[in-house]
């Protein structure tokens, strides 16, 4: 039987939705007298469609297990469909060799448990650069950060690399970003993202308080390492900046995302920051920290 919206838009809009979510989640909106609704209209469900339409089956009654059976085979098809796409992406990230070392079978069990629910394309592309550094350097990412991607919302990834646009390594291999203020809530000279920033911290993703910037801090920067040096400062003081590193979540979130250097616009940003500090502080390259200490 078709039907189509009534009059009461506002009541056949929300009714439409709901649908339409069914049928994509589950195949259909079930009813425990054997019917099941769908959306044939391509899943669209806003008032101005206009145009959704409702097909509802009868299926002569179907018992709560047939039903469930239906529901079930429907879904499983879906998860099936997002692992395949996920590990047709990870086949074409691999190379010619990987570490002998063996992925964690417990690891594996939680990442497919998790990535046969992903359906979104942007977020299937990081479930599959989580599989293929797991491949080369098995360890790197851990359960908790697969945890913490499952539950992401695609904004909070996008607010993530907003952050991320700032971000710098380093000497330990982890991301961190410059502030020019102890408070998040004060204007920062080296950083805009502020209000991100807070959520990123209350999420996990980075550090709640930052650390002060002291001289003898090595990272890196334009694919040289550089030390803090402000001249003839004791190591282990003060220049009067701040630095906040990423926690274990965002330092792997941002090997999903393949680094600094897969964020093209983070090279603008980063170079802003630099040419500040750089006003104010004194900062060596390693090859000019070893040419002092020579002579």
């Amino acid at each position: 039987m078709l039907r189509s919206k009534g009059k009461n838009k506002k009541q056949m809009g929300t009714w439409s939705k709901l649908v339409a979510l069914c049928t994509k989640s589950m195949g259909g909106y079930y009813r425990s007298n054997g019917t099941i609704v769908r959306n044939i209209a391509g899943g669209k469900s806003s008032d101005e469609d206009g145009d959704a339409i409702f097909v509802e089956t009868d299926v002569e009654f179907a018992s709560i297990n047939e039903r469930t059976h239906a529901r079930v085979r429907y879904q499983e098809v879906k998860k099936q469909e997002n692992i395949e796409a996920i590990l047709s992406t990870v086949s074409g990230l691999l190379g010619d060799k990987v570490n002998m070392k063996s992925v964690d079978p417990d690891w594996a069990n939680i990442f497919f448990d998790y990535a046969q629910n992903v359906s979104n394309k942007a977020i299937q592309s990081l479930w599959a650069r989580a599989m293929h550094c797991e491949l080369k350097h098995p360890g790197s990412i851990s359960k908790r950060s697969l945890n913490f991607l499952y539950h992401c919302d695609t904004w909070e990834i996008t607010a993530f690399k907003k952050v991320a646009n700032y971000a710098f390594v380093g000497s330990n291999g982890h991301p961190f970003i410059f502030r020019s203020t102890k408070n998040n809530a004060d204007k920062d000279d080296i950083f805009s993202e502020t209000r991100l920033l807070s959520h990123c911290i209350n999420a996990g993703m980075i550090a709640a308080q930052p650390n002060e910037l002291v001289v003898g801090f090595e990272f890196f920067y334009d694919r040289q390492k550089h030390c803090i040096s402000h001249d003839f400062t004791q190591v282990g003081q003060s220049v009067g900046y701040y630095l906040q590193p990423f926690s274990k979540t965002g330092s792997d979130l941002m090997k999903l995302m393949g680094g600094l250097e897969a964020i093209p616009s983070s090279n603008l940003h980063r170079r802003i920051v630099w040419d500040h500090l750089s006003d104010f502080i004194d900062i060596e390259t390693e090859r000019e920290q070893e040419e002092v200490m020579v002579g």
